[in-house]
């Protein structure tokens, strides 16, 4: 069910993004995922407590001792099952077979054992603690990867070509550059905990990562998990990842250093949704929590990100490229160190193109304090930004960078709230378009145009309260509930912030949580 669902995926995040000139929201739409059923398959057993690499491998009582020699028990494109006794094995692991279509080849943990895959005394020759070289039809699941400090140190990494990818409820915890907390990295400092990349002129594709933790690794000038090159139609959900000094999550392209060719060097075709993503901040460079560089058709839907440098992040830092069609919907984004969301290439010749900010909630970011906005701008053409909640801790809430531009804008049918209580004090900084600055709700819209329908109020958020506010709306958020566009509708598959209806009424909902009222 899953594969047939993958390949939807392709095809509604392709027709549903377009060029929005007019105010309406983009039509991608999410996708439900199941278990496959697969046939029947041969089931190898390993334990490292009473296992023997000289045994069968075929019964828990003639167990394999090492995961490597379970691994290697397998066949080129059949179907098998390894399954892993708890403890701790001091691998690390190649993966030498691809599995079948409907006959994956998996890797899982006995009976819910805990399985630690621990790089701390083997030989670092193999740098991964898990290798997947262009393999397909594989699931990863239940397993536990830690302790790899090194430089280029990797968790489990995943680069080629391929199919049918399967990371599930993993932990990946200590792979690092370095093991101290307060070493500054340079450009050449990288670690990368979990990473899918692309190499060649074929992708890699129908990519699911889900209900996995990846945090406390010291990942440098890399991030928390990352898709590059030639990526495409991949599900990230329900993934946990924190405390990573740089950025959480990134699906990026057009870096030579992957190999694949320019033409399809970036991911795209996904969707990134409820992941919760929290306290990413790089001592070095700006780092979003979750962050789109030069990919395109990607939904980031439901997902909870806070206490990151920036919550979520859209560019491209490649120039001559562009990031296109990113829809960053029904999100909760709260007590960032800077902005909620920061989108726009910060090149010269590199835009943000035909995407939309729309129905998240974004509360009282920019906890470092000084001069910043909940939404920052860079450079973007036909940007749609819609049905937001945006409530500042100060009274600045959206900036349009210096130096960059911004055309064909759209904004509507946001609420705004700031520090002041007045929307005669609220600050829409336009520098980087007219070099102009517009200190009233009133005076921004009737001097541009824009946000001719938004508001000024208290959204009525359930508890507006830091470090742990409950954003979703009371029955007496008037200001919010069905107030959102009139024509609004929602895509295919989109659900607010609980997945539930997004549209319960006859019109949608301001910010990321939808009412039955």
């Amino acid at each position: 069910m899953r594969h047939f669902l993958f390949a939807l995926l392709c095809l509604s995040v392709c027709a549903g993004c377009s060029k929005q000139s007019s105010l309406k929201p983009v039509t991608n739409t999410s996708v439900t995922t199941s278990h496959l059923s697969v046939s029947s398959v041969t089931s190898y057993y390993v334990n490292t407590s009473t296992g023997n690499d000289a045994n069968s491998g075929l019964s828990a009582t003639s167990a394999l001792k090492t995961i490597q020699a379970g691994l290697n028990k397998t066949t080129e494109g059949v179907g098998a099952t390894i399954y892993v006794a708890a403890g701790t094995y001091y691998e690390r692991l190649n993966w030498p077979h691809s599995g079948a279509s409907g006959a994956p080849i998996t890797l899982t943990s006995y009976n819910g054992g805990t399985v630690n895959v621990d790089g701390s005394t083997t030989n670092s020759s193999l740098i991964p603690l898990l290798n997947v070289s262009s393999k397909s039809y594989i699931r990863i699941d239940h397993l536990n990867f830690t302790n790899d400090i090194q430089a280029f140190a990797k968790g489990i990494y995943i680069a080629g070509s391929g199919t049918d990818v399967q990371v599930t409820y993993c932990k990946i915890t200590n792979v690092g550059w370095t093991t101290s907390a307060t070493a500054v990295p340079s450009s050449t400092d990288n670690a990368n905990p979990l990473n899918v990349v692309g190499t060649g002129t074929g992708s890699y594709n129908q990519i699911y990562i889900g209900s996995n933790q990846v945090y406390n690794c010291n990942t440098g000038y890399s991030e928390g998990l990352t898709l590059a090159g030639n990526v495409e139609i991949f599900l990230l959900e329900n993934n946990i990842i924190h405390d990573i000094p740089n950025i959480g999550m990134d699906m990026t392209g057009h870096y030579s250093w992957t190999g694949a060719p320019a033409a399809v060097n970036y991911a795209r075709s996904g969707n990134v949704r409820h992941n919760t993503v929290y306290n990413c901040v790089s001592p070095v460079a700006t780092s979003g929590g979750i962050y789109v560089d030069g990919g395109a058709y990607i939904n980031i839907e439901g997902n909870t990100t806070y206490g990151n440098g920036v919550g979520i992040t859209v560019g491209c830092e490649n120039n001559n490229y562009n990031a296109d069609n990113i829809n960053i919907r029904d999100n909760l984004i709260y007590n960032n160190v800077n902005a909620g969301i920061l989108i726009g290439s910060n090149q010269s010749n590199g835009k943000v193109t035909n995407s939309t900010i729309s129905n998240n909630s974004f509360f009282k970011n920019v906890s470092a304090g000084g001069y910043d906005g909940e939404i920052d701008i860079q450079n973007t053409d036909h940007l749609n930004i819609i049905n937001n909640i945006v409530q500042s801790r100060s009274n600045v809430v959206v900036i349009a960078l210096l130096n960059y531009t911004s055309t064909n804008l759209t904004m509507d049918y946001n609420n705004y709230y700031s520090l002041s209580g007045t929307s005669g004090t609220i600050t829409f900084d336009w520098g980087g378009i007219n070099g102009q600055g517009y200190y009233s709700l009133a005076n921004f819209q009737s001097a541009l145009g824009l946000d001719a329908h938004s508001t000024y109020a208290l959204p009525g958020f359930t508890t507006a309260t830091l470090p742990t506010p409950n954003l979703h709306l009371t029955s007496s958020a008037t200001a919010c509930i069905n107030k959102g566009l009139p024509s609004f509708t929602a895509a295919p598959g989109e659900y607010d912030i609980d997945s539930q209806t997004r549209v319960q009424n006859s019109r949608v909902d301001i910010g990321a949580d939808e009412t039955a009222y």
